[in-house]
């Protein structure tokens, strides 16, 4: 507590119960009191206690196997970093439990600023170097790039095993901009296979980093010899593309049915790339990809689609009240007196035909998303129900919300059109209050959930995606407007 409120009196009392008190591990992880106080920035009680500590001590006390200079670089303040360092320079090179430098940790971290004067400190160490397997994991483009030509004067510091293991470790980080600063240097490095014989392009795959994926297929006709390798076990890039890498641990329904869509659109992605031969090889287990894709997602695609068909079953009952409002209100607005004037803004004919315009085009829009729902809930293929795809599926709940909210819209407009027909003995100011309200809760409901919209929005348009240039011409326009859209939701 003394350590952490920064109170040194306090802290320092305890000399006389231990001499060293500032070696006692404080719980089972060996926290110290310096730990402590480099996690709640206590500045000052840190620089005291450099009085008493040697410099053994900041080497050999560690908390879950990371040094106090350690927990600085996290933290990001450098005045601790800076009091830690002049006394034991050599904390630049003790790694944490992870096996990162605290430049790393730094970087990783955000503390741009921190990482420069790591930086600086390390390139004036004599004794040490970074290497570029570590200056891979830095993050930071002007350190990499300088740490990289003062690499490149000095040859023997590079050799062909260390390039290997650094465009490896960028591959498989998706660390694009070194993978372009390396392939400008050596462009031979495109064709490097590691021990289980992978390309840059298997780990792209595996990894699911797509801008790493797309850098290498813009390599001309390397792809072409990249596409054709197998690994170890017999493994082509679809049959990676097909493999299950993410966490199984996962926040709900939704979580699951969004992931599987990226992974049934990532198998398809890679897909279209291969040779119709390679859709059917087999691997070292006897398993073509489209096999391996369903063996290895076959939890994942049973909770998708129950998740979907859950959602789709709770709307599928929110459209149907919607459309018997709006038939029971068609029915039951009197028509009378059709060509009376007494009425805002316009006749009653005109009023009239608002209203059965607004059910008439919400009932049909109601009734196309309880179609979208239903296709939901049930199987596409009695046959083959694990062909069902989550993706297809998603889109038309997609489409089936954005029919739903045009409705509810729809009769919005038809609620204020029989308003003015039933009340129109009221006065004028409680139909603007009325569309004003309305608007108002338009207005609000936007800017609360305006991701899940652009997000909506986005899925509808995704089919555009792949390759735009060759839809026709009509829809080009949808397609810009989907890549604003994609730009928003990354900002939003």
């Amino acid at each position: 507590m003394g350590a952490a409120s920064g109170n040194w009196s306090e802290a320092s009392s305890y000399v006389k119960f231990h001499p060293y008190w500032w070696r006692n591990p404080l719980n089972a992880v060996g926290t110290t009191a310096l730990h402590v106080a480099v996690s709640m920035e206590q500045t000052s009680f840190v620089e005291k206690l450099m009085h008493c500590m040697s410099r053994e001590d900041l080497e050999n006390y560690k908390a879950e196997g990371n040094t106090a200079f350690c927990l600085a670089a996290i933290t990001g303040n450098e005045k601790i970093v800076e009091i830690l360092f002049c006394k034991n320079p050599r904390l630049l090179w003790i790694r944490d439990q992870n096996h990162l430098l605290p430049i790393q940790l730094a970087s990783s971290a955000g503390h741009i600023d921190l990482t420069e004067f790591l930086f600086q400190k390390t390139s004036e160490d004599k004794q040490n170097k970074l290497t570029f397997q570590d200056v891979a994991e830095i993050a930071h483009r002007d350190i990499v790039s300088s740490v990289f030509n003062g690499m490149e004067k000095e040859k023997e510091t590079m050799n062909h095993a260390q390039l290997s293991k650094a465009i490896f470790n960028a591959a498989e980080s998706g660390s694009i901009w070194i993978l372009k600063l390396l392939f400008e240097h050596h462009p031979d490095l495109l064709f490097e296979v590691n021990s289980s014989k992978q390309s840059l392009l298997h780990i792209a795959i595996l990894h699911r980093h797509e801008s790493v994926y797309r850098l290498i297929l813009s390599k001309g006709a390397a792809k072409n010899v990249l596409i054709k390798l197998a690994d170890i076990e017999d493994n082509t890039v679809l049959h990676l593309a097909a493999k299950m890498t993410q966490p199984n641990g996962r926040s709900g329904l939704s979580a699951d049915y969004v992931l599987m869509r990226s992974e049934e659109r990532w198998f398809q992605m890679v897909e279209k790339i291969v040779p119709a031969a390679m859709k059917t090889m087999r691997n070292k287990y006897n398993e073509t990809p489209e096999e391996l894709f369903y063996e290895s997602h076959k939890k994942l695609h049973k909770e998708s689609i129950s998740g979907l068909q859950d959602v789709a079953n709770t709307l599928i009952v929110v459209a149907t009240l919607i459309i018997s409002l709006g038939i029971s209100g068609a029915m039951t607005i009197p028509i009378e007196n059709t060509d009376g004037t007494n009425t805002p803004f316009f006749t009653r004919k005109i009023w009239y035909t608002f209203f059965f315009l607004s059910v008439a085009f919400g009932t049909c829009f109601c009734v196309s998303s309880m179609f979208f729902y239903a296709s939901v809930i049930l199987p596409s293929s009695w046959a083959k129900p694990k062909e069902e795809s989550v993706r297809l599926r998603q889109t038309k709940l997609v489409f089936g919300n954005v029919s739903l909210f045009v409705s509810v819209a729809l009769m919005f407009s038809a609620l204020i059109s029989a308003s003015v027909l039933i009340f129109e003995f009221l006065s004028s100011w409680i139909l603007y209050f009325t569309c004003g309200l309305g608007v108002v809760v338009f207005i609000v409901h936007l800017t609360l959930d305006y991701k899940r919209w652009i997000g909506i929005a986005c899925s509808v348009l995704s089919y555009l995606e792949d390759s735009p240039g060759k839809r026709a011409k009509l829809i080009w326009p949808i397609y810009k407007i989907y890549v604003f859209l994609t730009w928003a939701k990354k900002n939003a």
